[in-house]
């Protein structure tokens, strides 16, 4: 069982609301690109991840807090944490974005990581930063584009490499010796380079070292300078005459030769880590015999050593996020508690059940996970279901449904503790299924012989007490046995009207369905359709919100944007001011207060039915959420982030002035759909 303490509270401002209290729920870990110890105050560690995330621990790493982000970019990888030896309070961040034109750059905060300003090299992917241990106000950062120094604490740079060398680029380490700010030691794309002083000449150093060596990390141990530690694609290299001569350290297979960090234990420097590809390797003896202390399946990033708690070591990971060691590396345990950075694919709520959810996440040990007390813990529900392969994932009268986003349906079997694939065709649908498949290989001998899987590519799902109903591409299908069978349902004279959505009242006699014709609504179980039409300039529907109970407000998501009815459906508006008329990932509302996500990135709040928006501010509001879902029982929505995991709210924080509790029982309620 995953279990987490909920520690932190996040709060954001918003025009729509005097404040929104938002509480993170998990699940815990993530993926995590770097670590930093404070020497100056032992405990205090920093974390960087893949969005320009800075967490930050005070009890090294029992508990952590999302500070801040470093960079205004999503897509900031987090290359270094650099902590300024007389005031812990001064951080440098160096980053660089997936969007190689975008670059990154160095970033600085002067409040421990809570904000957080430009501080030189804009537009450039910086891959390694470092301070000099003798005069902190010097720093070295390595680009694609070379070396840099800056003689002030990032308030300047300068070029300390030649311009355009065809080999002094791509720079992937630095390193500064402790006693001399001038010599600096350099790892590209291809071997090391060293200067000795600051950078008017520089000299290759790879006597020793295969050729073609990506050097992806340098140590420099602390009371022996001379001593040089090189992590490269090779292997890990060992010098102890300054780089004049290398030698490659042997114990540490050649399959482990991804190393993406070195680090020493500052109280015992013969004690040396090594993060790699293949798990986390440790030498007692500076490098003359290695061993693997944990699985060869961790990807391990970076590590940590805390100078003030001798053993305590922790370990940056993928997926796994967070590890803690009490024995010097010889065992671990997670320590995530607080660092919620999994990012969430789809989101299922049960409304028959207050407090359970259905989370499938990407890039996690346990993609599917569920919690029956609104995230105070987390269990792993599969095994069977892969996150790469679903599209949405349902709450149905009988449990959990997925579709696939390669077609079909895949149910929770409850009996088995699996998840199973679901869903026959049958009748005339069976022929038009399997022919409709581009990939479809069975002969017209075998798709006549009997009911065959259903293989459509389901774009949603509703459910009512007596009929569940797929839309699909090929048509709107009907299961009258709780999803064991299915057939094509009829919309008027079209029997494969392709489908993107429908909803269903709880006694299945009314009908709403989303087709790239338009909107067609049935209030007699299907046998009978209406027809409505969006604005021309929508773009065409996507979902369709209502509530079942009273259907006189209805909200459509278009491609261009959030369109509302308040007369059931007959006549439509665009979404006011303040909300872009871009695509909507989802939407959530209750009375008069709405919620929308945007693909383009965002939460955006309205207070009075979405004629006027605003978009939230500070970190999370900033994020994407793939899901927004409202749960009546308890007045809380819930927000799904792709990067920081789940958060809540509750709605009457959104109200006119900010104000908490009032009487909402009142106002209607629109149910809540899950997204695309």
């Amino acid at each position: 069982m995953l279990r987490l303490l909920i520690f932190a509270w996040l709060v954001l401002a918003s025009t729509t609301a005097r404040a929104q209290t938002w509480k993170p729920l998990g699940p815990p870990g993530g993926d995590v690109r770097t670590l930093a110890a404070d020497s100056s105050h032992p405990g205090h560690v920093f974390l960087g991840t893949a969005d320009g995330h800075i967490f930050g621990s005070e009890d090294s790493g029992a508990h952590w807090a999302l500070l801040g982000r470093a960079s205004d970019r999503l897509d900031a990888v987090i290359t270094a944490i650099v902590v300024d030896r007389r005031d812990s309070q001064v951080l440098y961040a160096s980053s660089w974005t997936r969007d190689s034109s975008a670059g990154g750059g160095v970033f600085r905060s002067a409040d421990g990581g809570k904000s957080w300003t430009a501080a030189g090299l804009a537009g450039q992917a910086v891959r390694a930063l470092a301070a000099a241990p003798s005069d902190p106000n010097v720093l070295v950062a390595g680009t694609l584009d070379g070396v840099y120094r800056s003689p002030d604490g990032a308030r300047s740079w300068e070029r300390i490499s030649p311009e355009h060398h065809a080999e002094l680029r791509n720079l992937d380490s630095v390193a500064i010796d402790p006693r001399d700010p001038g010599v600096i030691y350099a790892g590209t794309f291809h071997l090391p380079w060293k200067t000795a002083d600051g950078g008017r000449t520089w000299r290759p150093i790879h006597e020793g070292m295969i050729d073609d060596s990506d050097v992806m990390s340098l140590l420099i141990d602390g009371p022996h300078p001379e001593r040089v530690y090189a992590s490269a694609c090779s292997g890990i290299y060992r010098s102890d005459d300054g780089a004049a001569q290398w030698r490659k350290i042997q114990g540490i297979p050649y399959a482990a030769r991804r190393t993406y960090a070195i680090v020493e234990d500052p109280a015992n420097p013969d004690h040396v880590y090594a993060a790699t590809s293949e798990g986390l390797w440790k030498t007692d003896d500076a490098g003359k015999n290695w061993r693997r202390t944990t699985p060869e399946s961790w990807v391990v990033n970076a590590v940590a050593v805390d100078a003030g708690r001798p053993g305590r070591v922790l370990i940056g990971t993928e997926e796994f996020g967070v590890l803690a060691s009490e024995d010097s590396g010889e065992h671990f345990q997670e320590a995530n508690n607080g660092f919620f950075h999994r990012q969430i694919l789809a989101l299922a709520a049960d409304d028959a059940h207050q407090g359970r959810l259905l989370a499938v996440l990407a890039h996690a040990p346990e993609p599917v996970l569920v919690t029956d007390d609104d995230g105070q813990s987390w269990n792993p529900l599969g095994p069977g279901l892969q996150a790469r392969d679903v599209l949405r994932v349902y709450a149905s009268p009988q449990g959990w449904w997925a579709s696939l986003s390669g077609g079909g349906l895949m149910k929770y079997d409850v009996q088995q503790a699996t998840w199973r694939s679901a869903g026959l065709v049958t009748g005339e649908a069976t022929n038009a299924t399997e022919t409709s498949l581009p990939h479809s290989r069975g002969s017209a001998r075998n798709r006549k012989e009997g009911p065959q899987v259903l293989r459509q590519i389901v774009n949603d799902m509703a459910f009512s007490s007596n009929a569940w109903y797929a839309a699909t591409n090929a048509g709107l299908y009907l299961s009258l046995d709780r999803g064991k069978t299915w057939a094509l349902k009829p919309i008027g004279p079209l029997t494969t009207l392709p489908v993107q959505s429908v909803r269903v009242s709880s006694n299945g006699e009314k009908l709403w369905v989303v087709s790239l014709r338009g909107l067609v609504f049935s209030v007699d179980a299907g046998k009978s359709w209406s027809w409505h039409d969006l604005p021309l300039d929508s773009g065409g529907a996507v979902s369709l919100n209502m509530d079942p109970d009273d259907q006189t407000t209805m909200i459509s998501r278009a491609r261009s944007g959030l369109y509302i009815s308040s007369d059931a459906g007959n006549t439509w508006r665009q979404a006011g001011a303040g909300l872009p008329s871009t695509p909507v990932q989802d939407f959530a509302a209750s009375g008069d207060v709405f919620l929308a996500s945007m693909r383009t990135g965002g939460l955006y709040a309205s207070s009075d039915a979405g004629r006027t928006w605003a978009r939230l501010a500070g970190t999370l509001g900033e994020g994407f959420f793939p899901s927004v879902l409202w749960e009546g029982h308890a007045d809380v929505i819930f927000a799904a982030s792709a990067t920081e995991g789940l958060y809540a709210v509750r709605w009457s924080s959104f109200a006119a002035g900010g104000r908490e509790g009032g009487n909402d029982a009142a106002r209607p309620k629109l149910s809540r759909n899950v997204p695309n």
